[in-house]
């Protein structure tokens, strides 16, 4: 008797199912008609059209993205070691000055920059690896041994790390990603920010880290990297971006922490997403 009843329960939902999916009439021809008459074939000729607008568009999920850093400060301090679960890391520098690199034209002949030489390399999508010279544990950085003597450069200056999605459309054969800061007036900015982006399909492939100063416009993605339209980006790699429209762009960012004052520090982004050839 359970089972019957579950059975009817189930058959239950089939007309509502059918109810909300859409149906299509017959299309009636608004001009000439195609006619053709034989003894032992007959064919007349068709032109299916597919008519597009242009579109250009971006998605962005994270549209505050903060570092806060004041689980370092926390009652355990110097050893406050916090859990950023897995979507932040700070690490010491491997050098004690920016590393810049003066790149060609399809990079746009900009500045590379890793922050205090750390940079990441591309683990499984959407992951990445941070090299740097070791975890930092508390704010203010310091570090101490087992023997509670302080471990050499670990007052150093340091360099935080975080990623997030940034979606893009374009169906037209060229696209360029740009972003611009525009800091608030009056506001505490950011004194040292850093960026790159990096599409799904060529994950692993250099796109430049920039530092992106307050008034800055950087070109995120090289032109050899630009071919449109999306859709068949992510076509060529399904795995990593789907079956879909839109190509997905892992963007990391990261502030360099060195003689910023205290409290909340603000940087203003605009990404822009130009289609430059139909």
């Amino acid at each position: 008797m359970r089972k019957e009843l579950f059975a009817v329960a189930a058959l239950g939902l089939v007309p509502l199912a059918l109810a909300q999916a859409p149906t299509v009439s017959p299309t009636q021809g608004n001009g000439p008609d195609a006619y053709a008459k034989g003894q032992d074939q007959a064919a007349v000729n068709q032109t299916v059209e597919l008519i597009l607008p242009k579109a250009s568009a971006l998605h962005l999920d994270v549209t505050t993205l903060t570092f806060d850093l004041t689980g370092l400060d926390g009652e355990g301090w110097p050893t406050s070691d916090p859990d950023f679960m897995g979507k932040m890391v700070c690490v010491y520098g491997l050098q004690d000055q920016d590393v810049k690199t003066q790149l060609g034209d399809n990079f746009y002949n900009q500045v590379q920059t890793l922050p205090l030489g750390t940079s990441y390399s591309t683990a499984t999508w959407p992951n990445v690896t941070i090299n740097g010279g070791g975890t930092v544990t508390a704010y203010p950085p310091i570090k101490l041994d087992k023997d509670g003597e302080l471990v050499p450069g670990s007052k150093n200056y340091f360099v935080c790390y975080r990623t997030f999605i940034l979606q893009k459309f374009s169906n037209g054969t060229q696209w360029d990603l740009t972003v611009t800061r525009n800091d608030p007036d009056q506001a505490q900015g950011i004194q040292h920010l850093y960026i790159q982006d990096n599409p799904c399909d060529t994950f692993g492939a250099a796109t430049g880290l920039y530092e992106l100063p307050n008034g800055a416009t950087l070109h995120l993605v090289p032109r050899n990297l630009q071919a449109g339209p999306t859709g068949s980006r992510s076509g060529n790699n399904p795995e990593r971006c789907g079956y879909k429209s839109w190509l997905d762009d892992l963007v990391v960012v990261a502030v360099k922490v060195n003689s910023d004052l205290w409290g909340k520090s603000t940087a203003n982004l605009t990404y822009t997403l130009a289609t430059t050839a139909w």
